[in-house]
This record gives C-alpha cells, sequence and structure tokens, in this order.
C-alpha cells in the first residue's frame, strides 16, 4: 500500500473534500477516500484500519457543523483508530491534523496522556477570505511530515548498525583510539587500506557487477536484477558505514589525507567512461553512499574540514580533466534516463510489493516517478545510520538537505572554477521539491548566512570553496537559481 494522506469526513461534506482533494493531488500527494478505496463486499472496518495503521502519513480529519446534527457517524470510528494509532507515535508527530469547513466545534477526541483532538492538534479553517492561504499552509505541513519521514529499513544498514554496536568489534574500537590520538598517522594510513582495499575489488569484480549486457528496451526482469545491483553495492559498502561516520563527525586535519584519498579511490573506480550507460551510471551508487555519510556525520558536528576532505578533496579523474568525484555525480545520475527504475527503489521504501503490474504501470507512466528517487532513497537508506545523531526525523531531514546544497555548490565552484568541465549535475537533491512551498528555501537560507557572515562562514573555515567568501557565494547563487528553475518547471 502506497504512502498517503488519509481523509476522514462525513458525506454532508462532500463538495468540500473533493475541492480538498483535488488541490492535494495537485500538489503532488496521493489519497486515500473510502469512495475512491471501497467496493462492493469490501470488509469496510479491515480496508479503513489497514488504510489508518498500514499506508498513512497523514491522517486529515475534516469537520463542519453538520456532523453535530448526526447521531451515528462511521467518521467516529476512523477517529477512534486515528486516536489509538497517534498514540503509539512519537510525542512530536505531526501525523494527525483536522480541518474546518464552517465555524464548527471539533469533537474532543481523546489522545492519550491529556492531549485532546480539539484542544492538542492545529486546526486548519477551509473557509472565509484566509481559505487560500490555509490551504497553502496545509499543504507545506503534510509536505513537511512526509518529506521527512524516512522509509522502511535497509536491511544492510540495519545490519551495519547492529554490528557497530557489538562489544566485540575490534575494528571500530581501533577507529576509535586513532581519532583519538592523530598523532598515530602511519597506523591511521594502515587502517584506511585495509578498508578500502577489499571494497573497491568487490567494486571492480565484472562478474558480481559488469558493466556490459543487452541495449533495449527494459524488461521486468532487467528491472528486477538492477534493484538487486543497488542493494548488492550497499552490502557491499556496509562494514565501512560506520567508520566512514565516525571519521566524518571526529576527524582531525591529520586524517583528511587518508579520508580524502579513500573516497577519491573508491570514486574513481565508481567512474566508469565505458560500458551500457544503464549499469555505468549505477556503478557510481556506492560511493555516492559513502559521501552521503561522511557528508551527513560532518555536518552534524560542524566538521567541515573532514567535508571537505570527502567531498572537494576526493578527487576522480574524468576524460578531460580531474574533478570531486561530488561534483561529476549525484543523485540524479544515478538511474541515468531511467527515473522510474529509482523510484521502484522508494515503493521498497514505502513496503509496496514489486510485481510485474507495478513495474509495467512504472515503465509505462501509469504510476508517476518520483522527482528525486535516488536522493529520497537514499534518505530513507541512511536514517537508522544517524538515529543517534539528530533528534527527530525533521532534524535530520533538514541536516540532509544543507548537505545536498552544498554537494550541489560544490558541483556549482568546480564548474566556476575549471572552464573545460562540463560533467555531472547539480540541484536534484531533496530540497528541491520539499522547500516547494516557501519564499525561503535551505539554499537561500545558506547563501544569506554566507553573504552575513563572510570569510566567517564555518564551511570556509573548513576549506570549502578554497576558504574565498567570493567563491561561496557565486556557488550558492547558481544553486539558488537552479533550484528556483526546477521548482518552475514542476508546476
Amino acid at each position: 500500500m502506497s504512502k498517503h494522506v488519509f481523509l476522514s469526513y462525513i458525506h454532508e461534506d462532500k463538495d468540500h473534500v473533493d475541492a480538498l482533494q483535488k488541490t492535494l493531488e495537485a500538489a503532488g500527494f496521493e489519497v486515500w477516500r473510502d469512495k475512491d478505496r471501497l467496493f462492493p463486499g469490501d470488509n469496510w472496518e479491515l480496508k479503513i484500519r489497514q488504510a489508518i495503521q498500514g499506508g498513512t502519513f497523514v491522517f486529515v480529519a475534516c469537520f463542519s457543523s453538520a456532523l453535530k446534527l448526526r447521531d451515528r457517524s462511521y467518521q467516529n470510528e476512523e477517529l477512534a483508530l486515528a486516536a489509538g494509532e497517534y498514540r503509539l507515535r512519537p510525542l512530536d508527530t505531526s501525523w494527525l491534523m483536522t480541518v474546518r469547513f464552517d465555524e464548527c466545534e471539533i469533537p474532543p477526541v481523546d489522545l492519550g496522556m491529556g492531549r485532546s483532538l480539539d484542544r492538542t492538534i492545529h486546526r486548519t479553517d477551509l473557509f472565509g477570505e484566509g481559505e487560500p492561504q490555509e490551504l497553502v499552509r496545509l499543504a507545506m505541513a503534510i509536505s513537511r511530515v512526509m518529506d521527512s519521514s524516512p522509509g522502511a529499513p535497509s536491511p544492510a544498514v540495519l545490519n551495519a548498525v547492529a554490528i557497530a554496536h557489538r562489544a566485540d568489534n575490534t575494528g571500530l574500537e581501533t577507529l576509535r583510539d586513532l581519532l583519538r590520538n592523530p598523532a598515530l598517522v602511519m597506523d591511521f594510513d594502515d587502517y584506511m587500506t585495509t578498508a578500502r582495499r577489499p571494497i573497491i575489488a568487490s567494486l571492480a569484480d565484472r562478474v558480481r557487477f559488469p558493466l556490459v549486457g543487452s541495449s533495449g528496451q527494459i524488461d521486468n526482469d532487467v528491472a528486477r536484477s538492477w534493484l538487486l545491483r543497488i542493494h548488492d553495492y550497499e552490502a557491499v559498502i556496509a562494514n565501512v558505514m560506520e567508520p566512514l561516520k565516525l571519521l566524518g563527525a571526529y576527524g582531525q586535519p591529520t586524517h583528511e589525507d587518508q579520508l580524502a584519498k579513500t573516497l577519491g579511490a573508491l570514486g574513481q573506480e565508481s567512474t566508469q567512461q565505458t560500458g551500457l550507460d544503464l549499469y555505468r551510471c549505477a556503478h557510481s551508487y556506492p560511493t555516492l553512499v559513502l559521501t552521503y555519510i561522511c557528508g551527513l556525520s560532518a555536518e552534524s558536528k560542524r566538521n567541515y574540514g573532514a567535508f571537505r576532505a570527502a567531498t572537494a578533496g576526493a578527487i576522480v579523474k574524468t576524460l578531460n580533466s580531474r574533478v570531486p568525484f561530488i561534483a561529476n555525480t549525484g543523485s540524479q545520475t544515478i538511474a541515468g534516463n531511467w527515473p522510474w527504475l529509482a523510484s521502484l527503489l522508494c515503493k521498497e521504501d514505502e513496503k509496496v510489493l514489486i510485481d510485474d503490474d507495478l513495474i509495467g504501470a512504472m515503465l509505462a507512466g501509469r504510476v508517476g516517478n518520483r522527482y528525486t528517487p535516488i536522493s529520497d532513497h537514499i534518505h530513507s537508506l541512511l536514517a537508522p545510520l544517524f538515529v543517534d545523531q539528530f533528534s527527530s526525523d525533521e532534524d535530520y531531514s533538514e541536516a540532509f538537505d544543507r548537505v545536498e546544497v552544498l554537494f550541489d555548490a560544490i558541483g556549482a565552484d568546480t564548474r566556476l572554477q575549471q572552464s573545460d568541465f562540463y560533467g555531472g549535475h547539480d540541484g536534484y537533491g531533496r530540497y528541491t521539491y520539499r522547500y516547494r512551498y516557501t519564499e525561503s528555501p535551505v539554499e537561500r537560507v545558506m547563501l544569506e548566512e554566507a553573504q552575513a557572515a563572510g570569510a566567517g562562514w564555518t564551511p570556509l573555515l573548513g576549506g570549502l570553496f578554497g576558504a574565498d567568501s567570493a567563491r561561496a557565494v557565486a556557488a550558492l547563487e547558481n544553486v539558488v537559481e537552479n533550484a528556483a528553475h526546477l521548482r518552475r518547471g514542476r508546476h
């Protein structure tokens, strides 16, 4: 079952709910309503329960004065189910929302721990002169909840987290000792060489990860094979996820050279010039994931020296230049010309069964693609890894946005500094749609920070953009312009 917005209402408010549904669907949300999803013979209570408990990102309870005129209503059952689900969620959840279509009272449904639907949940009033603005605010609120909620945990990442917490994990303890004593440069060099060597060997195995194959129409078997390939890449890098997270957060200047060398070596294997595009593009995926890990952990501790080493310092050789790996690739390049394939990854994250019908529907365009599917998938993939670094899903998502803006700014800076470099993509992170309803998107906020702080902007103190304020501002201006262009094109 796909993740959706559940609309709870009574029949008398059907016209209002029809209009609300059209607005939400125009904003890109999937809506669940009984009139669309229930058929003769369906077990009503079971279907409603499954829809509320199994697939709802946001439950919107809609009310009007008509409810008070009723002695009985199926909506009461829906509200009871929603209240039970609400009690199981974190205290700061925004999963439950209320809408009024006129000046009515909201029923005092008990939400537990002294909370109630009428007093605890902020409402949206969709009537009067303020209705257009309130609709936009509602869409923004739903977008924030849905876009900051990671999907199902990845087995590879869960395994990496479990291994990291084992008492007998001597490898991580060795790394912690090396980070505590940055003078042990030779030992650290040996550690990093030992860590990256088997990964490069696995990625270079052309039996396991072939770069050639039959061209032409992608069928169901090829689609499933591509998905398995992506998950196999995740398995290959699982053992170094926690070590690179530690390095991003706590790495010292003496560690930065080896961090850059490791990401550069992995990035060079990932940067293949020949082969079938479907596989050649996907081959960048494992190094991209590790770059995100370093970026997120560095962002969590404001360790921009390590951030610079893992991004701008991780150099790869392309056909015509030497550039940072993150400038030459990105989340939008992994699936190449087949974004529907990457969107299948997001369906998996939503616990949707990947069967022939779904693959066929995605291929034919009957089911829409995500705007930024690889970025969305990486957001879900890495969430369990950073559960202790960020206090909530929203904090994690905001850090993820800032990291992607910096990735794109590094790409823009590379193109501005090297006139012979035309590769790579920027502006394709999740932030390019997450902030589509605000006048202060994250990339503009970061530009204003850089302009206000000048040479004292924290990323510059870590050496990003050559520690040059003018370069940073020019790169971020490029990102702001590109993100605005993308958002306009998606309406």
